[in-house]
């Protein structure tokens, strides 16, 4: 019922991402990696419980916007701790190296951007992205406004193809087949 509003460009989006949405599975959030943006939970070292207070939200909060997110990672464990917890032993507490999941991430960033009317984000007019972000981007972001404000994220969601090489194969900086736009601007030399 979310999708019956939204116009796809072209038709046969509407498709692709319901068969996307038929085949969603459990979603982990959290990704075991050495970056991405940190999920901020500190830990009981020795007893695995997490330490979760308003005081320790509303201090990571504050520096996550002061300092960005990578205070997480390079900060003395002590600075992490508001004063009301300022009488832990640095000894006893560990943080968390989990990451948000990308996709997780990217999903719900329409909460953040999205202008807010009656405390609900709106909807964006457009999102527009490669045809392969059915199973990413627009699905993610598609269940975390259905799961918070029962609607879809968007009013049209229009995809495109891709760039081909000469062999047929998408252009991708991961296969090493592009061109590099400076060479299109100002031309390349080598033939």
């Amino acid at each position: 019922a979310s999708l019956d509003a939204v116009q796809f460009y072209p038709e046969t989006g509407r498709r692709s991402l319901v068969s996307t949405l038929e085949l969603v599975r459990d979603w982990c959030i959290s990704r075991q990696r050495s970056w991405g943006v940190p999920i901020p939970v500190l830990y009981n070292k020795h007893t695995g419980e997490p330490l979760v207070s308003k005081d320790l939200i509303e201090h990571l909060q504050k520096l996550f916007q002061e300092e960005g997110p990578n205070v997480w990672w390079e900060a003395e464990l002590s600075y992490l701790l508001p004063e009301s917890m300022k009488d832990l032993s640095v000894e006893d507490v560990e943080r968390s190296f989990d990451t948000m999941d990308v996709w997780f991430d990217s999903g719900s960033s329409w909460s953040a951007v999205l202008p807010k009317e009656d405390g609900k984000a709106t909807q964006a007019d457009l999102y527009l992205e490669g045809h392969d972000q059915m199973r990413g981007w627009f699905q993610s972001s598609l269940l975390t406004s259905v799961a918070l404000q029962k609607d879809a994220p968007y009013k049209r969601v229009l995809t495109h193809g891709f760039v081909l090489d000469d062999k047929g194969r998408k252009m991708s900086k991961s296969e090493g087949n592009v061109i590099d736009p400076h060479d299109i601007i100002v031309g390349n030399q080598v033939q």
